[in-house]
């Protein structure tokens, strides 16, 4: 009992500290969602791109966080806009978060070679807790007798610039600013993020992908996501990954045919979690349609 008293303590202090300093839930296959980051990246690829996600943290934690997400898009036919989707199911128990959201991008073409993409996106969470499960000292406070629900809306811009050898993105995603005002009272603040990643071609057979995802809010320390990733002849993805003073992992992904892509990717924690879960898996997979239209 003292044990899981203890877990229980200490999954809640981590969720709060988790909630106070709120940024959308990131992968670390974030490539493969990156509308969810940036909605600017709506429709900057030639044809109808789907993924889906599924990240289990902290494996082994009671309580632990679970994320799930299915993003769509693809641009507009012989049009310079893009569209996209995103559903995101984040849960760290006793709190789930389920973001929905709908993307548009203009595109401007500078040269030959590198285009200009300006996005917004619109959506809203949808926030329940579940506090009538809880042990709690008191059974009878008031503040545990009615789980909460409650929805919030969302407005996200961003900016991209991209070539066939670099990328690289500004965004605000939630630009609201919600607070839960009742049982907890913690803010879902406006991260600012800044992305970017280049290309360099070794031969014919190997292309070196590193990239980089960075994530701020005023008062909050800076999130940094380091990958570096190797493609060997377009079809196997090699690569790891470093989330400074957080975590490590490693992660590989394939081609199955021109189509469809498989990913997994395994992180250990570099904190203090490391003691008690065993790890964090996460997996990908993604469908492109083959463009039946001009662009």
């Amino acid at each position: 009992m003292k044990k899981r008293f203890i877990i229980i303590l200490g999954v809640a202090a981590t969720w709060a500290a988790t909630l106070k300093a709120q940024q959308e839930p990131i992968f670390t296959h974030y490539l493969h969602n990156p509308i969810s980051i940036n909605p600017a990246i709506a429709g900057t690829v030639r044809n109808l791109n789907m993924s889906m996600l599924s990240r289990l943290q902290w494996v082994g934690l009671e309580g632990a966080p679970k994320t799930f997400s299915y993003s769509a898009h693809m641009p507009w036919p012989d049009k310079k806009i893009g569209i996209g989707l995103n559903l995101m199911s984040d849960n760290t128990w006793p709190i789930s978060n389920t973001h929905f959201s709908g993307s548009y991008a203009y595109r401007l073409r500078i040269d030959d070679n590198v285009t200009f993409s300006l996005g917004i996106k619109g959506g809203f969470t949808y926030f329940h807790a579940s506090v009538t499960n809880l042990d709690v000292v008191n059974p009878d406070d008031p503040s545990f007798a009615q789980n909460e629900k409650r929805f919030y809306p969302n407005i996200g811009i961003g900016a991209y610039i991209y070539s066939y050898q670099f990328f690289a993105g500004l965004s605000l995603p939630r630009m609201l600013q919600t607070t839960f005002d009742r049982k907890f009272d913690k803010t879902l603040k406006s991260p600012l993020y800044i992305m970017g990643g280049y290309n360099y071609e070794l031969n014919s057979d190997w292309i070196l992908m590193p990239s980089m995802l960075a994530g701020a809010m005023i008062g909050v320390p800076m999130t940094v996501d380091i990958t570096a990733q190797a493609m060997y002849k377009g079809r196997f993805y090699f690569g790891t990954h470093y989330r400074i003073g957080d975590a490590f992992g490693i992660f590989f992904d394939m081609k199955l045919d021109n189509d469809i892509s498989f990913g997994y990717a395994f992180d250990f924690s570099l904190n203090k979690l490391s003691r008690i879960n065993t790890g964090t898996h996460e997996l990908m997979l993604s469908y492109s349609f083959t463009p039946k239209w001009k662009f």
